[in-house]
């Protein structure tokens, strides 16, 4: 019952963050999706604490996915898989540091005309975020890969090259110039930023299904027999 729990606590959260991101996007502003970053919209958007929920939320769901992983040995018993739960943990703490220490100039021109307390909350966000990407893109790249080591089947292997291909998506989404490829020459790290984390989160999702699957195979039979 207990993976029943962690399982709905974890679901719950995801899409709970993927709500709270919508709405924080809407209301009456300036801002444009593909030019601000998520950030930007954090700080200045009219309803920009609904941001910040979705920022916290996904908490939750890392929370529960480590449990899973290491408590339960979901992908299996190894040393990687007990690793992820410290790398979930990191990526936690750039979101809470994220949520925490909002955006106080959006570009470096601005922050170099900044004061000192500017610049401090500025550098305690941009190392919030630096550390939940890098980590949240490693939590996908290594739990897909478990996934496939320990899947019995072609499903979770494809759902497993899934997870580890959108994870690691997520680092070109972020860095590279592909809004030109598509024809988007407006946009801006906005589209860029919005797009890499959609791939984390789909991930997550994928992570979750992997999860959802196990549990419920091998609750059922005790269910029947009940």
């Amino acid at each position: 019952m207990h993976k029943q729990i962690l399982l709905a606590a974890g679901w719950t959260g995801l899409i709970s963050a993927l709500i709270a991101m919508i709405i924080g996007h809407t209301g009456s502003h300036d801002l444009r999706w593909e030019i601000n970053q998520i950030s930007t919209y954090a700080a200045t958007a009219p309803r920009d604490r609904w941001i910040t929920a979705a920022m916290l939320l996904p908490c939750v769901s890392l929370v529960c996915i480590s449990i899973l992983v290491s408590g339960y040995r979901i992908p299996g018993d190894s040393n990687a898989a007990h690793t992820m739960p410290l790398c979930a943990g990191a990526a936690m703490t750039g979101l809470l540091t994220l949520a925490a220490y909002e955006e106080t100039a959006q570009t470096v021109k601005m922050l170099k005309n900044a004061g000192f307390e500017t610049i401090r909350r500025q550098s305690f966000h941009d190392a919030g975020l630096l550390i939940f990407f890098y980590c949240a893109v490693l939590v996908a790249a290594v739990l897909g890969v478990l996934i496939i080591a320990q899947a019995d089947n072609w499903k979770e292997k494809i759902l497993g090259g899934a997870v580890t291909l959108l994870g690691m998506s997520a680092f070109p989404l972020m860095t590279t110039a592909w809004p030109r490829l598509i024809g988007a020459l407006s946009a801006g790290p906005g589209l860029k930023q919005r797009a890499s984390l959609l791939s984390i989160w789909l991930a997550i999702a994928l992570v979750l299904v992997v999860a959802s699957n196990r549990v419920f195979q091998r609750w059922q039979p005790l269910t029947r027999r009940g």
